[in-house]
């Protein structure tokens, strides 16, 4: 498994955090997980091509969540001399079909060598060796977590989300558990999480591994932030940067 972020920041334009989104590679498949403005380029940065994405996992449909959905079809479908053939899957929560007719497929043709596939999680779906399971988060109406499982190892990516015991069980024993951490301790706002509460999500649910990401711009560093976060958890906890790379050894 190989993990990039695309995107650590939020809906906030920022020279230092592009708009949310991920870069997962694993059982030779390339997925994105969310799609903020700017991911594309992001991709490009990082050496990997809208090309050859087969998957994309929307946590919600907030704009700077989806925004990007719209130019990596369009990009699929009119790059000159490029004719993609293989499937293209989109996941999404409960009323994301609706969304993809109204707000997508209606400003563009549908695509005539390839196939588009929208799916509407509700608890797992498995993609060869990969299992892709998800649970309900406290942010929007409808919104998820993704968990990512090959032979062992996984990856567990939050999307927005607020502190809740289901979402300590759905991280149990993640090797990497990539969070919201959106506002400082005392800017605490419902629907997002702060630096402390991510420490206490990390420790009890045993991860091995944490990244805080999705960070609004404010007065605190990223060096307090991650104190504060270490107040609870004495594991290994990362400020996520744009373009970090990490790589995960599975059997």
């Amino acid at each position: 498994m190989k993990l990039i972020v695309l995107g650590s920041g939020t809906c906030v334009p920022s020279l230092k955090r592009n708009a949310p989104g991920y870069y997962l590679e694993v059982s030779n498949q390339e997925i994105l997980i969310d799609c903020g403005s700017g991911t594309l380029l992001q991709l490009e940065r990082a050496g990997k091509s809208y090309r050859s994405i087969d998957a994309v996992f929307i946590t919600h449909t907030h704009p700077d969540h989806i925004s990007d959905l719209v130019p990596l079809i369009q990009a699929l479908l009119f790059t000159p001399g490029f004719r993609r053939k293989k499937g293209l899957l989109l996941a999404g929560p409960k009323g994301f079909r609706n969304i993809y007719e109204r707000c997508i497929s209606s400003l563009m043709k549908m695509p005539e060598t390839f196939h588009i596939k929208i799916v509407e999680m509700e608890d797992r779906l498995d993609l060869g060796p990969l299992s892709v399971f998800s649970a309900r988060t406290i942010h929007a109406e409808e919104s998820l977590a993704y968990r990512f499982e090959k032979q062992g190892k996984s990856v567990v990516i939050t999307g927005d989300c607020d502190y809740n015991k289901n979402l300590i069980r759905f991280s149990g024993d993640a090797d990497i558990l990539v969070i919201d951490c959106s506002f400082p301790d005392a800017l605490k706002v419902k629907g997002h999480l702060t630096p402390s509460e991510c420490g206490l999500i990390a420790n009890e649910a045993r991860v091995k591994m944490l990244i805080l990401s999705h960070i609004y711009p404010s007065e605190q560093t990223d060096e307090e932030r991650l104190r504060s976060c270490k107040r609870f958890f004495e594991g290994d906890a990362k400020i996520a940067e744009d373009l970090m790379e990490i790589k995960l050894i599975t059997l």
